[in-house]
């Protein structure tokens, strides 16, 4: 039974409109944070979300919307909307094209084709109870993964519709990761499409990034990129080549590689070698435009130094090596992150013309942790 009230989330869980309050709680090294969400969805493919302001808050709500072609961003600390074309999402993926093992709500992610044979190849799913919740009867479901290292979950599915009402993440350490859950919600396709539409106040500024392309397969990526793109010669058990990307700024170009086990993604960014102004010595760290990324600690890989960094519930390794610059991130084990770092075979250098790495990894970063919150 388990399985098949999952199978039906991931294919027809984008089918259910609704009206909802939601409340979100991520747990992470350094401490946590919480919101509550007022949430509209109408299926299949168009979603708002106003993130309601704290008692503190000084400005009013940052409001995301999927209008079905695009996502747009107001973030009104920063006086700014973000306007991400080709990130609505895709209902044929069971979730969000703007991040990563992103869900969209209600739903949960799973890799293409049949993503459930995959979850099921990885994961014990067991029905562990029936409660209510929301005034709603919900089936809890529990996903355990059979290769260490790996998170797991539980989500309550609707008993009438194939929506989740409620998601715990575990991190591989068995700590919950984050809790998301609807205080409130209504489900009718009552509801009009201006509700869709963002109006952009007086004097805000309209920033756009550049839209995540389809994946394609390795060997495409190695034809299409002007440089060598090396992969990791170790994976962790249970994880497949998902496919590539290339994004460019400019003349520039940097490879994101993405490896799924069904569930959960581990991406690996490949950045080809060319001068850069202000590239600091020494081991690796990203550069200010990043922010709170530039944290974490030294480690030693086979003949290098990288930095192993904590953001939020996700796990990163940047490193150099034969002018190469190479970033992994997953939810998994910090280990199998190393083992992977280590696998890699920089190929020997050579020097397109390229821009700085910093505005692909602010892009990446921000579909990872905002497009699919």
């Amino acid at each position: 039974m388990a399985h098949s009230l999952l199978r039906a989330v991931i294919e027809r869980g984008n089918e259910v409109s609704f009206k909802a309050t939601q409340t979100i709680i991520l747990w992470y090294p350094t401490g946590s944070s919480a919101c509550i969400t007022n949430v509209v969805h109408k299926a299949p493919n168009l979603t708002r979300t106003d993130y309601l302001p704290s008692a503190t808050a000084t400005s009013g709500y940052r409001v995301v919307i999927s209008d079905g072609e695009s996502t747009w961003h107001y973030e009104p600390s920063l006086g700014v909307v973000f306007h991400m074309p080709g990130t609505a999402p895709d209902k044929s993926r069971g979730g969000s094209r703007g991040g990563p093992g992103a869900d969209s709500p209600g739903t949960v992610s799973a890799a293409g084709g049949d993503g459930l044979a995959l979850i099921e190849a990885n994961y014990d799913i067991s029905l562990v109870s029936t409660e209510s919740l929301a005034g709603r009867k919900a089936h809890v479901i529990k996903l355990k993964p059979k290769n260490p290292g790996n998170p797991s979950r539980r989500i309550w599915v609707d008993t009438e519709l194939p929506f989740i009402l409620r998601t715990e993440k575990y991190g591989p350490d068995g700590f919950i990761s984050s809790l998301s859950f609807y205080n409130y919600i209504e489900f009718t396709s009552q509801i009009d499409d201006d509700v869709f539409r963002l109006q952009v106040p007086p004097g805000v500024a309209i920033v756009t990034i550049p839209g995540t392309e389809d994946l394609m397969t390795l060997e495409e990526l190695q034809k299409k990129a002007g440089f060598a793109v090396p992969v990791p010669e170790f994976v962790p058990a249970g994880y497949v080549l998902e496919g590539g990307t290339l994004t460019r700024r400019g003349d520039a170009e940097v490879a994101h590689i993405r490896f799924t086990d069904g569930l959960n993604t581990i991406s690996f960014f490949v950045e080809p070698p060319a001068p850069r102004a202000g590239r600091r010595p020494g081991v690796p760290g990203f550069s200010d435009d990043v922010g709170t990324m530039n944290v974490g600690r030294q480690v030693a890989l086979d003949g290098s130094k990288g930095l192993l960094a904590d953001y939020q519930d996700a796990t990163l390794v940047r490193w150099e090596a034969s002018g190469y610059e190479f970033t992994l991130i997953g939810e998994v084990d910090e280990s199998l992150l190393l083992d992977m770092a280590k696998s890699v075979d920089a190929p020997q250098p050579r020097t397109p013309a390229r821009d700085s790495f910093g505005g692909s990894v602010i892009k990446f970063f921000y579909e990872f942790f905002w497009a699919g919150r």
